[in-house]
């Protein structure tokens, strides 16, 4: 039996952090109005994004990301979208298959994938999901590529704020240019791609098609950039069709990004403290709900890490004892017995004991 329902109900962080848990297999389902996303999860870790039985989308997220990345040219992903209309065939296969790409390569890509498209699903307030414990489905992918769930929710968390903060510092329409400071030699891959864009000339959104690093990584290298004085924003705009004219950077900007920075803490905050009533809602619907053995002993330090950071969003402040962990439903009752913790000027030292 499927679990499933609404998201304004049952958000998806609520969802991914209960299936990384109860270590699920199976394929989850979302819909938000005409958008439709496919997870893949096997003992609870994303293996896949892209659903084998929608041949007949003519936009498959995966490629389009491959294509915009500049992995696939123009061409190749035409052939590789052709194939996959016109066959049975899944795109890793076609795509490592055909010899576009190595498995290793595509890898690398799907994973940068997930974390480019999580952050845009946990934006969704409103849709469907149907999570469906079919390990069949799920044995059967030909390229498989497992991505700690909670380890994602995390990355996804920490992009969602930044791409806040950095939206706001430099709107799409701005344009950037070199200051004449001589780049160091350890300047990153990602920045030296990103350099010769801001040339005084180009906008940020045709930065971001250009650089083909994607849209996070784009903003966070020119984000560097401007820290380390090697670009420096200009007085110049070129608004892009369709959108609307942007605010200028300052007091506004400030203003504003720290009211989309406060939605998302509210957002987590609702998602971690629904936590004990969501494992209570999961276990009384989902069909196979279930615990190996010893779990509750051989509690992960990555699940007590992400429990952490939730209670951190949530309350603004980290535990001062893991014990309050147990009391929000974030954690086993063994946890604080096979651990030590303490809070840091910097955060948190988490180790297990001995």
């Amino acid at each position: 039996m499927a679990l499933q329902g609404n998201l304004q109900d049952f958000s998806l962080v609520e969802i991914l952090q209960l299936i990384a848990v109860q270590r699920k297999s199976g394929v989850l389902r979302l819909s938000s109005g005409p958008n439709v996303a496919v997870l893949f999860f096997e003992k609870g870790n994303v293996v896949a994004l892209s659903d084998r039985r929608d041949r007949e989308k003519k936009s498959e997220p995966l490629l389009h990301f491959l294509r915009t990345t500049g992995r696939l040219s123009n061409e190749h992903a035409e052939q590789v979208g052709a194939i996959r209309t016109q066959s049975k065939k899944e795109l890793p296969e076609i795509i490592i298959g055909g010899g576009y790409m190595s498995a290793k390569q595509l890898t690398e890509a799907i994973e940068q994938f997930a974390r480019e498209l999580l952050p845009s699903l946990l934006t969704w307030k409103r849709g469907t999901y149907v999570f469906s414990g079919d390990e069949r489905t799920v044995s059967r992918l030909y390229l498989k590529v497992p991505m700690r769930t909670e380890a994602l929710l995390m990355e996804c968390m920490r992009r969602i704020d930044e791409s806040a903060r950095m939206k706001e510092l430099y709107s799409p329409s701005l344009i950037l240019r070199p200051t004449g400071k001589e780049p160091p030699e350890e300047l990153g891959e990602h920045e030296k791609k990103a350099l010769p864009l801001a040339d005084g000339k180009t906008p940020i959104y045709d930065i971001v098609v250009k650089s083909r690093l994607g849209e996070f990584r784009t903003y966070e290298a020119l984000d560097r950039l401007v820290e380390t004085g090697l670009i420096e924003i200009t007085d110049q705009t070129a608004e892009p069709p369709g959108r609307e004219p942007s605010v200028e950077v300052g007091a506004k900007v400030r203003l504003v990004s720290a009211l989309r920075i406060a939605l998302v803490v509210a957002a987590l905050t609702a998602a971690s403290l629904g936590v004990r009533w969501a494992v209570a809602k999961f276990e009384a619907v989902a069909e196979s709900s279930y615990a190996p053995p010893g779990r509750a002993e051989k509690v992960r330090e990555e699940d007590v890490r992400l429990a952490i950071e939730v209670y951190k969003a949530a309350k603004g402040v980290y535990p001062d004892d893991l014990r309050q962990l147990v009391s929000e439903g974030l954690a086993v009752e063994a946890t604080p017995s096979n651990f030590n913790y303490a809070k840091t000027p910097k955060g948190f030292a988490l180790q297990r004991k001995q």
